[in-house]
């Protein structure tokens, strides 16, 4: 009725294989882009001997870089 034979049944096996091991190879490339993803993502850490002092402005209330700290732009900018 089926008409099951051996080779039918070798050739099912082989399809059903290849698709799972395709899902697996699947799943383990996106798992290594995540990965790769979050590690470019991730922040450069910061010296602290990078980030110097802060002086708050008398003129504007912001915080500027105590030691070489530019014009802002404005009129009463005392920099």
């Amino acid at each position: 009725m089926l008409g099951f034979s051996l080779t039918k049944i070798v050739v099912l096996a082989t399809i059903v294989a290849a698709v799972w091991y395709g899902f697996k190879f699947v799943g383990r490339l996106e798992k290594r882009g995540k990965e790769d993803l979050a590690v470019s993502r991730k922040p450069e850490p910061v010296d602290v001997k990078d980030v110097g002092e802060m002086s708050k402005c008398p003129k504007c209330d912001a915080f500027v870089a105590a030691n070489g700290a530019m014009n802002c732009g404005r009129s009463n900018c005392p920099y």
